[in-house]
């Protein structure tokens, strides 16, 4: 069988800062579709990760 996977972001989310030397990085939520060789979605789920903001000067 063969599979394919598409990633798409559906969200976004700012993260505070816990003091002045932390990070600025945010929470971004994806939605996994696993489909078959037809088409058809054979699995779905959600995949949080946390990032790094590329803009280090955000004062959240």
């Amino acid at each position: 069988m063969t599979i394919g996977v598409k990633l798409t972001v559906k969200q976004k989310t700012d993260q505070e800062k816990r003091s002045e030397d932390d990070i600025a990085k945010g929470i971004v939520r994806y939605l996994v579709d696993v489909y078959d060789e037809t088409g058809e979605t054979v699995a779905i789920a959600t995949i949080l990760t946390m990032v790094k903001k590329l803009d280090q000067s955000d004062n959240n």
